[in-house]
């Protein structure tokens, strides 16, 4: 359901974007602003122009898109490598016959990330709420060690897995793209836009077709570049708490 949503929100944008461009160029081809035979007798000079802005948009936006891939399959490993160490925490806590201390905690750390969503996490923050319940499991951790003291090691491992990876999380969540870079990737998305019915097409039709197909390419490579930079809000690139979800409820059907 979600992610039919987020495919009409997506085309929704694009036909607004269509829509008025459209008539925006219309306007503009039909008024006393359009120059064919100016336009024609720079034939030699305007589409190259237009080439190398379109050359320099696709270096850009290839570079950004790239960039952003690569933290967005760092920020979903992450995610779901903190979830995997509950998980075996848990296991692990079944075989030392230590869940009934252990197993409270884990459910209180996952109850707190799925109340809280990704907000803190956007900006940065550390959760209070989530500290408290990472250092609680991390003090029964302490005392099993203690009465264990040759599971020293895998329970460290374990508790290290949980915490670097949140760290990473979180890091990687509120990790956006710098302002210059966003705006310059703005500048040239307009440019692609607005200087595409520049070109001298005698065709209303054709014109209309080339000029069109530009700019909705363009202007979908720009939603997509920030879908992308923002993963926790809504969106095509959108981490949820599912699996958080998932093993919650996991937990409480072992129980049962």
């Amino acid at each position: 359901m979600k992610k039919t949503k987020q495919r009409f929100r997506l085309r929704f944008k694009i036909i607004i974007f269509l829509v008025a461009y459209s008539i925006t160029f219309y306007g503009y081809r039909t008024s006393s602003y359009y120059n064919y035979r100016s336009l024609i007798s720079n034939i030699d000079s305007i589409p190259w122009l237009y080439s190398t802005i379109g050359l320099i948009f696709g270096m850009l936006s290839t570079f950004i898109i790239q960039k952003e891939w690569q933290q967005w399959n760092d920020l979903v490993d992450s995610a779901k490598g903190e979830n995997s160490a509950l998980y075996e925490m848990w296991l692990w806590s079944k075989q030392l016959k230590r869940e009934k201390t252990i197993e409270p905690l884990i459910k209180k750390y996952l109850q707190t990330i799925i109340a809280e969503g990704w907000q803190k996490t956007e900006a940065g923050e550390i959760s209070h709420e989530l500290d408290l319940a990472t250092e609680a499991m991390y003090t029964e951790v302490s005392n099993i060690i203690k009465d264990h003291p040759h599971l020293a090691s895998p329970s460290h491992t374990l508790m290290g897995n949980i915490m670097s990876n949140r760290e990473r999380r979180i890091r990687f969540g509120s990790s956006h793209m710098p302002p210059i870079l966003l705006q310059t990737l703005r500048f040239s998305t307009a440019l692609m836009v607005f200087l595409c019915p520049l070109i001298a097409v005698k065709t209303l039709e054709l014109h209309y077709l080339f000029s069109a197909s530009i700019a909705v390419l363009s202007y979908t490579i720009y939603i997509v570049v920030l879908d992308m930079n923002q993963p926790l809000k809504p969106g095509g690139w959108h981490l949820t708490t599912s699996d958080y979800q998932k093993l919650l409820y996991k937990l409480e059907a072992e129980k049962n």
